[in-house]
């Protein structure tokens, strides 16, 4: 009998052993993040603007021709403001004319005193990058070089953008814009935004207008009779991961801003992330490193990570009940008033998702109804608070899951009369 306890309790050891090392092992396998050789980085959430990776995300950097992508969400709002339409015609200038056919630059050739659809002009600038087209369209919203600058700046303010600066439509340096350079200002003055801004950009076009891909995904087009072939490498690769999808968006490069790249991606048509690289190895035009350094990240977010849904109506740990001080209950345990997708590590599950009031509710008057806004609440996964760029991204709103009635008087009356002691 001895002999069998003795066999028994070694049998235990063993057991307890190996499940204690396959923990260790599993946590020693959890994928970390990836090297990605660019000056600046990162991924995020196309809807919630949840941060997935980020690498120097807030240093303002030049970003060259992904500068158009503020171009071309101008011209869609001005287009839903109908101050704009897709077919009204753009009549080019000499100086335009003769920027389209500069050595060096990406271009469709123009015409001088030709007219061209804001369509096919915005077209050329995002399918091949096409400089003057771009500078184009600004002008043509704006009537001058310095005044759709002024635009730019302006709108990058709005939507959140509160570092970096704005100079062309295009993204060129000062000089190189020709005639159409702006007065008082370096010669080699460069849009600059951080990875953290170009992320916000790009995330307000998709949001806004995302039919933009329907340009953005194209590998070919034609501009007039010219052949246009678009730039990324990464539209068409099936070895992103399963279901993994490029569908935009843009590129850019100069001597300042390196190779840079902003990407957008979904799996099997859901859960788009956008991804920004900015300043990587430029050896050449055809370097192919920001794609390389792209489709790194894009693989390993869409590997390693998982969106998590919480339901509109759901309950949420940790964010605390509402007051009520004259209702029937005098308390009321708040729900998420939308659905909210979370990425977490793959293995975790909701119970690990937690929230915290960013500021304390006001306390409720009665009768209050169903759906009554109740406060923000910060997500966190064991702990860590989740990071979101925008400056409201990442404050779920929180509301009364039900309707609560008015006490009557005299139980009024008895809770105040609590009070005072």
């Amino acid at each position: 009998m001895k002999h069998r306890i003795k066999i028994l309790t070694a049998l235990m050891g063993f057991f307890c052993v190996l499940t204690l090392s396959m923990t260790v092992d599993a946590k020693s396998t959890v994928t970390p993040e990836p090297a990605i050789y660019a000056k600046s980085a990162i991924a995020v959430d196309a809807d919630s603007g949840q941060i997935l990776y980020q690498k120097n995300a807030n240093q303002p950097r030049a970003i060259a021709s992904i500068s158009k992508l503020m171009t071309v969400y101008i011209v869609h709002q001005q287009i839903k403001a109908n101050k704009l339409a897709w077919d009204d015609k753009v009549k080019i200038s000499s100086e335009l004319a003769k920027l389209s056919t500069a050595s060096g630059l990406t271009n469709v050739p123009l015409t001088a005193g030709k007219a061209y659809s804001v369509r096919q002009l915005i077209n050329a600038t995002l399918v091949e990058s096409a400089n003057a087209a771009a500078l184009a369209l600004g002008q043509k919203v704006a009537g001058t070089a310095t005044k759709f600058a002024a635009l730019m700046n302006k709108t990058a303010r709005k939507i959140g953008i509160s570092d970096g600066h704005f100079y062309n439509a295009s993204g060129l340096t000062n000089k190189l814009t020709g005639k159409l350079a702006l007065p008082h200002v370096s010669a080699n003055a460069e849009n600059r935004l951080s990875a953290k801004d170009v992320a916000l950009l790009a995330q307000k076009l998709l949001q806004k207008f995302p039919k933009v891909t329907n340009i953005t995904k194209q590998t070919t087009s034609t501009f007039y009779g010219t052949t246009m072939t678009g730039h990324n490498q990464l539209i068409d690769d099936h070895n992103l991961g399963q279901g993994v999808r490029v569908d935009g968006l843009k590129t850019g490069t100069s001597d300042k801003a390196g190779a840079c790249f902003v990407g957008s991606a979904t799996t099997n048509g859901k859960h788009r992330i956008i991804t920004v690289v900015l300043g990587a190895r430029n050896k050449s035009a055809s370097d192919p490193a920001r794609f390389i350094q792209t489709a790194k990240l894009m693989k390993w977010v869409y590997a390693t990570h998982q969106p998590i849904k919480l339901a509109a109506g759901a309950t949420i740990a940790g964010v605390g009940k509402a007051k009520i001080p004259d209702g029937k209950q005098t308390t009321i345990l708040p729900v998420t008033k939308t659905t909210h997708w979370v990425w977490a590590d793959k293995g975790t599950s909701a119970k690990q998702i937690s929230g915290q009031y960013v500021n304390q509710p006001a306390k409720l008057t009665s009768p209050t109804k169903k759906g009554t806004e109740v406060g923000h609440a910060r997500l966190s996964i064991d702990g860590k608070r989740l990071q979101y760029i925008g400056h409201s991204a990442g404050k779920l709103v929180m509301v009364t899951n039900q309707s609560v009635k008015k006490a009557n008087f005299f139980v009024r009356l008895w809770r105040a009369i609590l009070r005072l002691f």
